[in-house]
C-alpha cells in the first residue's frame, strides 16, 4: 500500500509539473530572459521561489491560486529556464527584472507572495516601490537572521553526500531533513525534479541570505504582510515565536500562520496554504470571503 501511495503521488507531481510547463513563455528583458508562468483572470498575484529552485516551487498551489488571481510565476534571473542577468545577480537586479517583467505584462500594482530566497526579493521589491506591492505574503523566509546548528549540519551533509554518491543522493537528504516531514512526499520523481533544478541555479543564495537582508528590509515595508511559518522548518523553528512576534511588530495590519511542515509548506501542507493565503489577499483587496477549516497535518 505504501509503495504504490507513494508511486502515485510521484507519477502525478510529474505529470503536475509537465502540464503546468506546457503553460511556460519566456520574455526577454534588457539583463535576461524570463520563464514564467500567466495564468488566471483577476487582480495579479506574483509568486517569488526560493533558492535553487524555480517556478515549480509553487505548483502544488499555481492552479488553486489562479482561480480567482492572475498568478505570474517567473523563474528568477539565474535559476530555472530563466538566463543568467548579463551584469550578475544582486537582489537590486533581481527585482528590478521582475518589475521589468510586469511592466511587459501590463501590470501596475500586484501582490507578492514569496519563498525562503525569494522573501529576500520580495522584500527589496516592496521597500524600493511602495506603490506597486500591494501585499506581502512571505512563506518560510531566508535572510532573517542566524541559522541553526542543526541546518547548519544537515545542508554540510547533504553536499557531502552529493558529491560522494550524486546529485539526487544529496537532494534526497535535503527533502526529507529540510524541505519535508512527511517522507512519503519524497518520491523519485521530486528527488529527479530538484536535482535538475540545483543543477540549473547558477547563483550562490546562502551567501547571500546570511547577510540577513530579509529582517533588514522588512523594518520598511509599509504593506501589509502575512508570514507563514512551518513548526517544522529547521530555518525557522529555533524560534519561531521571535519571527512571527518581529513580523507583527512592524504594523498593527500584520498577522502570522504557523503549520505543520517544513521548510517547504505551500507544498507539504498545500490546501492550508492556498486558503489562507486566498483569505489573506482577499482582506487586503477588500473583499473578504468565509473562512474554512483546514487540516494543517500533512497533505498530499
Amino acid at each position: 500500500m505504501g509503495s504504490r501511495w507513494t508511486r502515485n503521488t510521484g507519477t502525478m507531481i510529474d505529470a503536475l509539473h509537465r502540464q503546468l510547463s506546457r503553460a511556460a513563455i519566456t520574455t526577454q528583458g534588457d539583463e535576461c530572459a524570463l520563464n514564467h508562468i500567466d495564468l488566471g483572470d483577476g487582480p495579479p498575484l506574483l509568486l517569488i521561489h526560493g533558492g535553487h529552485g524555480g517556478w515549480y516551487h509553487w505548483m502544488k498551489n499555481i492552479e488553486a491560486l489562479a482561480a480567482h488571481s492572475r498568478v505570474i510565476a517567473p523563474d528568477l534571473p539565474g535559476f530555472g529556464a530563466s538566463t543568467a542577468p548579463k551584469s550578475g545577480f544582486t537582489l537590486h537586479l533581481a527585482a528590478s527584472e521582475l518589475f521589468a517583467l510586469l511592466d511587459r505584462l501590463g501590470i501596475d500594482t500586484v501582490d507578492v507572495a514569496a519563498f525562503s530566497f525569494g522573501a529576500c526579493i520580495a522584500a527589496q521589491m516592496a521597500v524600493r516601490f511602495p506603490h506597486r506591492v500591494r501585499s506581502l505574503a512571505v512563506v518560510n523566509p531566508a535572510g532573517m537572521g542566524p541559522v541553526s546548528a542543526r541546518l547548519s549540519d544537515t545542508q554540510n551533509e547533504a553536499a557531502r553526500v552529493a558529491k560522494a554518491h550524486g546529485l539526487e543522493q544529496g537532494v534526497r537528504i535535503s527533502l526529507e531533513e529540510i524541505m519535508l516531514c512527511d517522507s512519503r512526499l519524497v518520491t523519485e520523481d521530486l528527488c529527479r525534479l530538484t536535482a535538475d533544478h540545483v543543477r540549473a541555479t547558477r547563483v550562490q543564495t546562502r551567501p547571500i541570505a546570511r547577510t540577513h537582508p530579509t529582517r533588514a528590509l522588512l523594518d520598511s515595508v509599509r504593506a501589509p504582510m502575512w508570514l507563514a511559518l512551518g513548526s517544522q522548518d529547521p530555518h525557522q523553528r529555533h524560534e519561531l515565536d521571535l519571527r512571527a512576534r518581529y513580523v507583527e511588530s512592524i504594523s498593527a495590519g500584520n498577522t502570522s500562520s504557523m503549520c505543520h511542515a517544513a521548510h517547504w509548506l505551500q507544498f507539504e501542507a498545500a490546501p492550508w496554504f492556498n486558503d489562507n493565503l486566498a483569505n489573506f489577499i482577499d482582506r487586503v483587496r477588500g473583499t473578504p470571503r468565509p473562512p474554512r477549516s483546514i487540516d494543517t497535518g500533512f497533505q498530499t
